[in-house]
């Protein structure tokens, strides 16, 4: 058995741990382990290929570039396996942008050369290192022409009448994108349907999603011969998100349409409302965390720990709740939190210094690499259960049949507990561990 500890003074570091037989079964400070009993496959883990990161991507030289790249997609570090990409710009963009700049029903004037400055430059490089990189993306907004308001920001609605050149634009950027050799496998409906945002933003009631949805992006989808496209709804907080689902999902003809739920995490925990949301959704369709970041604090290590434990939280809770797999927000930005045309800032778990040319890879990096580095996709998650709430707890089978689990302590004190799994005298192993104060580890048979 190997056990992989980080904390603020390690990084990953790694020691075996003895495995004993334990044929009387044992009953106090237990985390069991049930590898038989298994729940939803593990898809992916990632982070957002904003222009912003894209941006901070170009001002690196070479070798800095290189070194990031190894450290998200290499198989030696953090594997990242799906990532996010906004359809058009969203607040991390240097300047709010659309694809057509005026009305046409045969989309003339469509293009996504803007892309080619930063965001596919990225996408490309990151493919290079993982070629079986695979993407999601999301609208922010439709042109400023197609809405109500006539601006992508502040909200605002899709004009009735142009809903199908708005379908046909989403659809036309992925068969670009797909010609350009970046292939999007999932789409969301739109980021954040019921946010009038400073930025980028649209709003959809549920009828308003799923008709869009329905009757014009899935025919669109189709039409370009993206018809295995996945489409997602929601992609908004969890406070609302079983609402959403159950409302969504009533008219059983449109239902057909949804793959999946996208989430975000602003709205605190919500782990329960996310569990019964896995439970009205079913087990085949997917359940996506496709955004959540930290704000900024201007590179004060005191909040890395609590941004870090924060992350790690999030995922295991998520994951706890039935969670396919977790997108954070931009997967690097520069050492001001940006660039963001609307200074809405905030952190990464990667930032560069443009000034002094250093690369800040900070401890949120090294505990979402926990996850993201020992599990593979097809892993399913398997039942733990644990003799206390000072140490939070999630494991998986990955497809080779290797058990993987996570223990997370946030807490000032040690915790010690015995990991036990197999239900018989000859087969029960029990394996003696401790999981320090402020510490995430990996356990790995």
């Amino acid at each position: 058995m190997k056990r992989y500890i980080t904390d603020s003074a390690r990084r990953l570091e790694e020691s075996t741990v003895k495995v004993l037989p334990a044929p009387i079964s044992p009953e106090m400070q237990l985390v069991k382990a049930y590898p038989d009993i298994k729940y939803q496959a593990f898809l992916g883990f990632g982070a957002a290929l904003t222009e912003a990161s894209g941006h901070t991507f170009a001002q690196m030289d070479e070798a800095t570039q290189e070194h990031f790249l190894n450290l998200c997609f290499s198989e030696e570090h953090n594997r990242y396996s799906l990532c996010r990409l906004s359809i058009q710009s969203c607040d991390f963009s240097l300047v709010p942008r659309s694809y057509m700049d005026a009305p046409s029903e045969t989309l003339e004037g469509f293009s996504i050369d803007d892309d080619w400055a930063y965001v596919l430059p990225l996408a490309k490089a990151a493919q290079r290192v993982n070629p079986r990189l695979e993407f999601l993306a999301s609208p922010w907004s439709p042109p400023a022409w197609a809405k109500t308001t006539r601006t992508m920001k502040l909200g605002g609605h899709l004009r009735p009448g142009m809903q199908d050149q708005w379908a046909r634009m989403i659809a036309r950027m992925i068969a670009d994108y797909r010609t350009a050799g970046v292939n999007i496998g999932r789409i969301t409906v739109q980021n954040e349907p019921q946010a009038a945002q400073t930025w980028e933003s649209c709003l959809y009631s549920t009828s308003q999603e799923m008709a869009f949805l329905h009757e014009h992006l899935k025919p669109a989808l189709r039409a370009e011969g993206l018809g295995h496209v996945k489409t997602f709804i929601w992609d908004h907080n969890k406070d609302r998100v079983l609402d959403r689902a159950t409302e969504a999902l009533a008219d059983p003809k449109a239902a057909l349409d949804v793959d999946g739920i996208a989430f975000h995490w602003y709205a605190g925990d919500h782990f329960e409302a996310l569990r019964a949301t896995r439970d009205v959704i079913g087990p085949d369709r997917e359940l996506i965390l496709s955004e959540g970041c930290d704000f900024y604090t201007a590179g004060d290590e005191w909040w890395e720990l609590s941004h870090a434990e924060h992350y790690a939280r999030e995922v295991i809770g998520d994951f706890e709740a039935g969670a396919n797999a977790i997108l954070d927000w931009n997967i690097l930005l520069n050492a001001q939190g940006g660039p963001n045309h609307v200074g809405n800032y905030c952190d990464a778990p990667i930032m560069f210094d443009e000034e002094s040319g250093n690369l800040n890879v900070r401890l949120p990096f090294y505990y979402l690499g926990h996850f993201s580095h020992f599990l593979r996709i097809g892993a399913r998650r398997m039942l733990v259960t644990r003799y206390t709430s000072w140490i939070e707890t999630c494991g998986f089978v990955n497809p080779d049949g290797q058990r993987v689990l996570f223990v997370l302590n946030r807490r000032d004190e040690d915790c010690d507990f015995d990991l036990t799994w197999g239900s018989s005298a000859v087969g029960r192993r029990i394996a003696h561990l401790d999981a320090p104060a402020h510490s995430i580890q990996t356990i790995c048979w």
